[in-house]
């Protein structure tokens, strides 16, 4: 695997994770339980952390509401997503959404309690030198950011970038323009959209 870029990847949620991927330390994963004040994201804490990782993009798991969440389930779920996205805007460093069933269809996992196993055991064989991150069942979110920062370097990024706002390409803060300062994330003349 060749990282290219310092790549964030994202877990949302209140036991959710941040992963940090970078050239030159290839085959190791910086791993950060996401912050957390009173039962809610703190948005503070988690811009402190994204900023201090300089990173260059961000892959952020596009989450939505499951028909087993309960209501509160599904609120508070939706209010970490919401937190992890804004954080990321306003900060101004693109930002890649993958819907869950992109990343794990490319890495083969199934859903459910099998898969988040599967994908610890995946973070595990991938990122060996860091295994005490992702050591406990628990961990299963650990390894989701890890692997959500990995399909950014695997895939996103080898596939180009198209600039749909939001969706696959460079952030769009608000009346979709492109966020300044940042380099084009390939130089691939013809950006492709990734299937999802």
């Amino acid at each position: 695997m060749s990282v290219r870029a310092r790549i964030l990847g994202i877990d949302p949620g209140l036991t959710g994770a941040i992963a940090l991927l970078t050239p030159d330390t290839p085959g190791i994963v910086g791993v950060w339980d996401m912050p957390t004040v009173l039962k809610t994201v703190d948005p503070a804490a988690l811009a402190a952390l994204i900023r201090d990782q300089n990173a260059d993009a961000i892959v952020l798991e596009e989450v939505g509401p499951q028909p087993r969440d309960g209501v509160r389930q599904a609120f508070s779920f939706g209010q970490s997503y919401a937190t992890a996205r804004v954080v990321a805007l306003m900060l101004e460093i693109p930002l890649h959404l993958v819907r869950p069933q992109a990343w794990k269809s490319f890495y083969r996992l199934r859903g459910g309690d099998e898969g988040k196993e599967q994908g610890r055991a995946l973070a595990l064989r991938r990122f060996p030198t860091s295994h005490a991150s992702f050591a406990r069942k628990k961990d299963h979110n650990r390894a989701e950011a890890a692997l959500l920062a990995l399909y950014g370097a695997e895939r996103l990024l080898l596939a180009g970038s198209s600039h749909e706002p939001d969706r696959v390409g460079d952030v769009a803060p608000a009346g979709g323009v492109a966020a300044s300062g940042h380099p084009p994330l390939t130089s691939s003349p013809s950006a492709t959209e990734v299937p999802e």
